[in-house]
C-alpha cells in the first residue's frame, strides 16, 4: 500500500490539483501494482465531484515511510522512487503526472449526475455556442505567489480570436473583485455572465453566513480543506475571538454552541448544499467542460475544464510561473521573451485545438506612487 499526502496551502490544493494527484496515483498503482490510499479529510472536492472513483480511504494507524520529491521531477523518477509503504509528498503538475495511463484515467472521470443535470439545464439557456473564460486572481495577486497574472489585455486579445458576440461565461476564484472590474466587460456587458452559484441556478442568496462560508471553502483550502464544517468552525473561532481578547479564551462548548448558531442562520438552500456536499468548484468545472470554446488562465483548473470537455478551440497563456527565487521575492517579470512555458509544462495535454497567447503580467508595469 502506498499513500498520497495532500498538502494544503492558500493556493494550489483545490479541485485542479486533486484531479492531477488522482491521475498520478492511479498511474503509479497501474505501474507498480501497489494499492494506494488517502485519509478521510483529503480529496474532498474530488470525491464530491466525480462518481465511481477508485479510492481507498484509510484512517488506520498504519505507518508509512515519507517520500518527499520535488515537483520538477518527472513521472518516471516518481515511479522509480516509490516503494511499498511510501507516503508520497509531491505537488502534482501537468508535467509530472503524464504517463501512458493518463488518457484512460481521464476518460474514466465522470461528473456526479446531479451536477451534470444542473449544469446542462443552465447551459441550455443559451442558444448556440458559448465561451468559457477562466480568470485566476485572488492569491495569484500576492507578490510571493510565484505565478503570472493574466491581465485584461490577455483576455481581450483571447476574445478577439474567437467568434464575435457569442455569450461568455466567466469563471473565477475571486468573484467580488472580478465582477467589480468593469473594464473587462465595458465594451459589451450583456455578453458576459458571471458564474457565481450554479447550485442555486446562479441566483444570489441573501445570506451573510452562507456567502462567507462559500468564500472560505472556495478560497481558503489551507484552513478549511474544502470542507463546510471546517469552514463553519473557522467562522465560529473568528466570532469568539472578537469577544475573548481580554479573557482566557473560550471553551469547546462555546465553540459548539457558536457553530450551531451560525448553522441556524443559513438559508435553507445553503443547508441543502451542505447536506448534499455540493461545491461551487464542482459545478464550475462541469459547466466549463460543456462550453464550445475555452479561454484558460495559467491554472490546472481551466486546463482540466478544457481537457474534460470537447471544445473547438482553447486559448491558453504562454507564461505560467514567475518562480520562487531563493532569499526573497524577485521583481515581477513582464514576460518570458516569448518562451512558451505552458507548452513545456503541459505539452502532453496540448493538442492542435490549443492556441498560445502571450500574457504579460500587468503588475510589472503598474505605476506605484
Amino acid at each position: 500500500m502506498i499513500r498520497y499526502q495532500q498538502e494544503y496551502s492558500t493556493s494550489g490544493s483545490g479541485l485542479g490539483c486533486q484531479i492531477s494527484a488522482y491521475i498520478l496515483m492511479m498511474s503509479l498503482a497501474a505501474d507498480t501494482e501497489f494499492n494506494w490510499s488517502i485519509s478521510s479529510k483529503d480529496f474532498n472536492l474530488l470525491r464530491n465531484t466525480f462518481s465511481g472513483l477508485s479510492l481507498v480511504v484509510d484512517d488506520s494507524e498504519q505507518e508509512y515511510n515519507d517520500l518527499e520529491l520535488d515537483d520538477e521531477v518527472g513521472y518516471a523518477q516518481i515511479k522509480d522512487s516509490v516503494k511499498d509503504n511510501s507516503k508520497l509528498f509531491v505537488y502534482p503538475t501537468p508535467a509530472n503526472i503524464a504517463s501512458e495511463h493518463t488518457d484512460s484515467i481521464v476518460e474514466s472521470l465522470q461528473f456526479r449526475q446531479d451536477i451534470v443535470d444542473k449544469c446542462r439545464a443552465f447551459r441550455d439557456q443559451f442558444d448556440g455556442e458559448v465561451i468559457a473564460m477562466h480568470i485566476r486572481r485572488g492569491d495569484f495577486l500576492e507578490l510571493g505567489s510565484g505565478m503570472f497574472v493574466c491581465g485584461n489585455d490577455y483576455y481581450t486579445a483571447a476574445l478577439d480570436q474567437l467568434p464575435d458576440d457569442i455569450p461568455v461565461l466567466i469563471f473565477t476564484n475571486d468573484k467580488d473583485s472580478v465582477i467589480a472590474d468593469n473594464q473587462l466587460i465595458a465594451s459589451n456587458p450583456t455578453r458576459f455572465t458571471f458564474i457565481t452559484d450554479l447550485y442555486n441556478d446562479n441566483e444570489f442568496i441573501n445570506c451573510d453566513v452562507g456567502q462567507e462560508l462559500d468564500r472560505l471553502v472556495d478560497n481558503d483550502g489551507k484552513y478549511t480543506q474544502f470542507n463546510y464544517m471546517n469552514g463553519l468552525t473557522k467562522m465560529a473561532h473568528t466570532e469568539l475571538k472578537e469577544f475573548a481578547i481580554d479573557t482566557n479564551g473560550y471553551t469547546m462548548d462555546q465553540l459548539k454552541t457558536t457553530i450551531k448558531e451560525l448553522s441556524t442562520q443559513l438559508h435553507p438552500t445553503y443547508r441543502q448544499k451542505i447536506k448534499t456536499k455540493s461545491y461551487n468548484a464542482s459545478y464550475d468545472l462541469c459547466l466549463m467542460s460543456m462550453c464550445d470554446y475555452v479561454i484558460m488562465a495559467n491554472s490546472t483548473f481551466s486546463l482540466w475544464g478544457a481537457t474534460l470537455g470537447n471544445p473547438k478551440k482553447v486559448i491558453y497563456p504562454m507564461y505560467w510561473m514567475q518562480g520562487h527565487p531563493e532569499g526573497g521575492i524577485a521583481a515581477i517579470q513582464t514576460d518570458l521573451d516569448e518562451f512558451n512555458q505552458t507548452a513545456s509544462l503541459a505539452g502532453s495535454f496540448i493538442t492542435d485545438k490549443f492556441v498560445p497567447l502571450e500574457n504579460p503580467d500587468p503588475r510589472s508595469f503598474e505605476v506605484v506612487s
